[in-house]
């Protein structure tokens, strides 16, 4: 099984979406069996999810803070990319490998690294309608860290990770932001709302989600957590993914 892993670094939204596709491109050529990268924002992007109306953005008032704007190729809601790292994985799915063993599968192998950091990180069980939400609760309903899926990664009830997924021909597109410090509840600003929706969604956001320096006490970078998902992360997706039909 040919594994491809790497830390890109800082770039923009563009970039970082067409570099994820690219990885669809190298799985599916058979250039590696999984492709799985890590990477940070410069700046500052927020992304909304492939079937997100882009009439929920302010794009204007985006552009006064200098943020990028960018279309995921998975679904979700929107993020504020700002002081997190993203990471991004592609497989092939298969009989016994379905999307949703890959979502379990790849938040699973992030919780043991993430808990090398910091203490008492747990899987969601949740069965949120995340739909349901997304359609009743207005602008609160158009970002990703207001809600949570199951198997998430928490700390208790707060969401640390955000993730997102798609399947193409046949191959398994996932990324997902993990919160390092603040900034990630700013996407208030950047939604179309009212003052008042918007404070409201920054008092929901956090209340529904904290990063990895909040739970530790102390600063915890990008770069460092970059370091340790890393270390071994080859043979790691090796012993997850064995089960998945590659030749």
């Amino acid at each position: 099984m040919k594994v491809s892993a790497r830390h890109d670094g800082a770039t923009s939204g563009a970039l970082n979406m067409e570099r994820d596709l690219a990885m669809i491109n190298d799985v599916r050529s058979g250039v590696v069996d999984i492709s799985f990268r890590t990477y940070l924002w410069q700046p500052w992007c927020v992304s909304l999810g492939h079937n997100q109306p882009l009439t929920n953005i302010d794009q204007t008032r985006c552009s006064e803070l200098g943020y990028d704007i960018v279309r995921r190729p998975t679904g979700g809601r929107a993020v504020l990319h700002a002081n997190e790292l993203t990471y991004c994985i592609v497989l092939a799915a298969g009989p016994t490998l379905g999307p949703k063993d890959v979502y379990t599968q790849v938040h699973e192998f992030l919780h043991e690294k993430l808990s090398l950091l910091v203490f008492a990180l747990n899987l969601s069980e949740s069965t949120n309608d995340l739909h349901s939400h997304y359609s009743a609760a207005g602008p609160v309903g158009q970002s990703c860290f207001t809600s949570h899926a199951k198997s998430e990664i928490m700390h208790g009830t707060l969401k640390v990770v955000g993730s997102a997924q798609r399947v193409i021909d046949g191959l398994v597109l996932q990324h997902g932001s993990i919160l390092c410090g603040t900034g990630h509840q700013r996407i208030a600003d950047c939604l179309i709302a009212s003052h008042e929706e918007r404070e409201r969604l920054l008092l929901e956001t956090s209340k529904s989600s904290t990063t990895l320096s909040d739970i530790a006490g102390r600063p915890i970078s990008p770069d460092v957590v970059a370091d340790v998902i890393h270390d071994g992360v080859e043979t790691a997706l090796r012993r997850r993914f064995i089960r998945a039909p590659f030749s």
